[in-house]
């Protein structure tokens, strides 16, 4: 298998291949989340105003994201997994928008199929994976510069991939200790960090199939 860890948001190109979206604070931690809540399915845009005009047209949806962090104002939900763990959700259709990871998700589609993943499922996504000639691990990053915490689980996720299975303690303590960590702290989001490592909280793969983010039964 050949495995490759690839930053979202400084290639431009992307080949056809399977990939694995990865923004572990919060994106691809809050959206499986959400799914296993109970919600039907995500609807990700790129851009506030898109979300705004989709809440407008059918307001029976809920919106969800952030903008550097902070929720929204006038959104119903902040981009949090600590938050999304605590909604009730059950056959919801959320329109969700993220500083990071719903603008890589746009940039690198259609070139293959895409999982959206992070601790909270990595077992289901790794199952998928497993028995495939090539993956991408998309790292979402930030606006300036690299997010240790994303190359910290694609990492994990490569190295299982590649047979040598570390210890997921290990990947988590490195977790904690991130400038992602810190920066979490800072912005007042600490119970973040922990809910972004609750493994395999989610036990079903999910993919993005245009227009939606869905569970992969």
């Amino acid at each position: 298998m050949k495995v490759n860890i690839i930053d979202g948001r400084k290639e431009k190109v992307f080949e056809q291949s399977t990939k694995v979206l990865v923004d572990v604070f919060r994106s691809t931690s809050t959206m499986p989340i959400i799914l296993t809540k109970g919600a039907e399915k995500i609807i990700p845009t790129s851009s506030v105003s898109d979300a705004r005009i989709l809440k407008r047209k059918n307001p029976e949806f809920l919106v969800v994201g952030e903008r550097y962090g902070m929720k929204v104002p006038g959104f119903d939900m902040n981009n949090s997994p600590s938050d999304a763990m605590n909604a009730q959700l059950e056959g919801k259709t959320v329109i969700f928008t993220s500083t990071n990871g719903t603008k890589v998700l746009k940039k690198i589609y259609p070139t293959g199929k895409i999982y959206i993943s992070s601790f909270i499922n990595f077992t289901s996504t790794y199952e998928k994976l497993r028995d495939l000639e090539r993956v991408d691990i998309i790292v979402s990053n930030r606006p300036d510069g690299p997010a240790d915490e994303d190359y910290i689980y694609a990492e994990f996720m490569r190295d299982w991939l590649l047979g040598k299975n570390p210890p997921f303690e290990e990947a988590a303590d490195r977790i904690r200790k991130s400038k992602g960590s810190t920066r979490l702290k800072i912005m007042g989001s600490r119970k973040d960090i922990e809910a972004s490592l609750a493994m395999d909280f989610c036990k079903k793969a999910i993919i993005y199939q245009d227009p939606y983010i869905i569970t992969e039964e």
